[in-house]
């Protein structure tokens, strides 16, 4: 792997994970030489990198972990995914369904706008074993 001049925290409570093979120069810019004191330092320290390589990242998925469980957070692309489109709610409670308007719908809005593109970048942040 190539030399990156990345400045990261001393201490090692969290390591961030390397990427997809897609994104081989991010996976330099993106990968810090140390592990992180915290989760917030961590996703805080990604989002700068994102956005001084015009990434806006968002959390996906977060779990703060448990007993004998490591916490973890998904961060990613704001553009990963794709649009889910409007849903209709019936019902009340548990009970409750969720349907699906379809695009013919008359109350279904159009001409509709996103930025979900399907972009595959994503980071996974875990906790190191040795702090559980």
């Amino acid at each position: 792997m190539e030399d990156c001049n990345v400045s990261v925290p001393e201490e090692d409570v969290l390591e961030v994970m390397p990427l997809s093979s897609n994104f081989s120069y991010y996976k330099c810019v993106f990968t810090p030489s140390k592990p992180f004191p915290s989760r917030e330092a961590a996703i805080s320290w990604l989002q700068m990198i994102g956005g001084e390589n015009k990434f806006v990242l968002v959390t996906k998925r977060s779990d703060v972990g448990g007993i004998k469980r490591r916490g973890r957070v998904k961060i990613a692309c704001e553009r990963s995914g794709t649009y889910r489109g409007l849903a209709q709610r019936v019902g009340k409670g548990k009970a409750a369904k969720i349907l699906k308007k379809s695009r013919n719908d008359e109350k279904a809005r159009s001409h509709t706008g996103t930025k979900k593109c399907g972009c595959p970048f994503q980071i996974n942040v875990k906790e190191n074993a040795d702090s559980l």
